[in-house]
């Protein structure tokens, strides 16, 4: 790990500042961008601290629309190795999970997910990822292709030197 990667420490400092109202939810989601995809242990050991935070709860009753509109708009990291992690980041909501623990945090408080949640939020996490990665790839390709025939088109417009 380098000096510029967060901590564990450091992770569970800023949610807690931005449940304060002290830091704007845009630098825990940016921290969490900068863990390593090679560092899923320490979204482990994150879920687990915030659920040990005071206040933690069990999720409460959000109606079904607010759940599906809140994860329609997510967007999805992964880590893969060696423990497999995700965040969910939805408008007002960032859910971590490993697929066996999980935990929502929302401004005002964090709510620790139960084992049968956390395996589906998990594959919409790698689900999200996945498409994501297709389209990029889908449309590097297509990107690719309009650079070649804009090339071969405007080599073939350049006149010969007799």
């Amino acid at each position: 790990m380098t000096e510029s990667e967060p901590t564990a420490v450091h992770l569970l400092t800023t949610i807690q500042a931005w449940q304060r109202g002290e830091r704007p939810r845009e630098d825990v989601v940016l921290l969490l961008s900068q863990v390593p995809s090679e560092d899923g242990e320490l979204i482990r050991e994150v879920i687990r601290g915030v659920c040990q935070l005071p206040g933690a709860a069990t999720p409460h009753g959000d109606s079904t629309d607010t759940w599906r509109s809140e994860l329609m708009a997510s967007r999805a990291r992964t880590w893969r190795v060696p423990d497999t992690a995700g965040l969910l980041v939805g408008p007002s909501v960032l859910i971590l999970t490993d697929g066996r623990e999980g935990a929502v945090l929302r401004r005002d408080g964090v709510q620790c997910l139960p084992a049968s949640v956390c395996a589906s939020m998990m594959l919409l996490c790698e689900t999200i990822v996945m498409a994501h990665t297709a389209l990029d790839a889908h449309e590097m390709q297509k990107l690719q292709r309009q650079r070649v025939e804009a090339t071969s088109t405007s080599l073939s417009e350049i006149d010969r030197i007799p």
